[in-house]
């Protein structure tokens, strides 16, 4: 902070590390400009100039082509911070438990129909494998991205993946008391064999070894973890409330916020990056329709054994869904998918 004082004039304080000189929010005070590491024209860590971390960073994410003059100017729409994301989720996680003890206190692990029972088995406890690699892709683009703004969003969005998990390992471990007959567990074994995981454990591996800070993002943020979410949130309640199967049903419809918050913020650094500068439209654009044919397809397979002779997922309103949740997201920056 600095102080201006001219003679016989009251005294006024500006903020000269902040953008806008104004006086900061709590946001802003615990959010602004934390990354010493991002100095373009200088390596970013105290290594050799030619140390692999350097050179990682350099080529990935100073000479990105996906670059800003200021990407201090992003805010996050939620203007979350530690201590609000965590107030915020505890609260949440308050809601989901109750449905979990009302839905336990009514035995309804136990009266759910075998049709649905083998559903989960195969279609929705592996998820945790996808999870983790989404849990995973955030971390990436958290240490890479080169505004503290930018790494605070996105590890709360790591913290969304991990809930998540750890939701349905609760929800496998139940499942496996209530119905041991089923082989509730063994998910390791579906994710990695089973026909279809195979498309969407190919896009998210490849989502994990994208090294381009701006591509990784886009990738994820705009095609994979809408589209994924689509699926395993809201096709997921859809099915899971057409069998009975309440708890499912309304915890992920619960779930999907965190995805929306997602969104939000991806929209707010995408409008920021194009403002800067507006070469990023276009390569925002090209990623996308680059990545989106193979994650529609991937997702869309995934979700066929949520599908039963008893209530049926019908392959093209999934694909419909996925396709208009990647739209929703990109229309927002002006991009227009058919």
């Amino acid at each position: 902070m600095t102080s201006d004082v001219t003679p016989g004039t009251r005294r006024r304080r500006t903020w000269s590390r902040y953008t806008d000189r104004k006086v900061p929010t709590e946001y802003e005070f615990v959010s602004h400009d934390l990354h010493w590491h991002y100095k373009p024209g200088q390596p970013p860590w105290e290594m050799a100039p030619d140390h692999v971390w350097n050179r990682w960073y350099i080529e990935n994410r100073n000479d990105s082509p996906f670059t800003c003059p200021d990407w201090n100017r992003f805010r996050d729409p939620d203007m979350l911070v530690y201590r609000t994301y965590v107030k915020m989720q505890d609260e949440a996680e308050n809601y989901v438990d109750g449905l979990i003890d009302d839905h336990e206190d009514r035995a309804a692990y136990a009266t759910l129909p075998q049709p649905w029972l083998g559903a989960l088995r195969s279609g929705y406890t592996p998820f945790r494998y996808a999870g983790h690699a989404l849990l995973m892709a955030a971390t990436y683009v958290m240490s890479m991205a080169p505004s503290s703004y930018i790494s605070n969003a996105v590890a709360f969005q790591g913290g969304d993946e991990l809930r998540r998990i750890q939701r349905i390992a609760y929800q496998t471990r139940q499942l496996q008391l209530h119905h041991p007959e089923f082989g509730f567990g063994d998910d390791r074994v579906r994710w990695e064999r089973e026909a279809s995981w195979q498309p969407l454990r190919k896009v998210l591996e490849l989502q994990l070894v994208e090294k381009d800070w701006g591509k990784a993002f886009v990738s994820l943020n705009f095609v994979v973890k809408p589209a994924v979410d689509a699926v395993f949130n809201v096709r997921l309640a859809e099915a899971a409330e057409a069998h009975g199967d309440g708890l499912t049903a309304m915890m992920h419809r619960h779930l999907q916020q965190d995805s929306e918050r997602s969104v939000r913020w991806s929209v707010a650094l995408a409008r920021t990056a194009i403002e800067g500068a507006a070469d990023n439209f276009g390569l925002i654009s090209g990623w996308v329709n680059e990545a989106l044919p193979a994650v529609t397809d991937a997702v869309v397979d995934a979700s066929a054994p949520l599908s039963t002779s008893v209530a049926a997922l019908d392959p093209a309103e999934t694909r419909a869904a996925v396709r208009e949740a990647v739209a929703a997201a990109v229309r927002e920056i002006g991009i227009e998918q058919s």
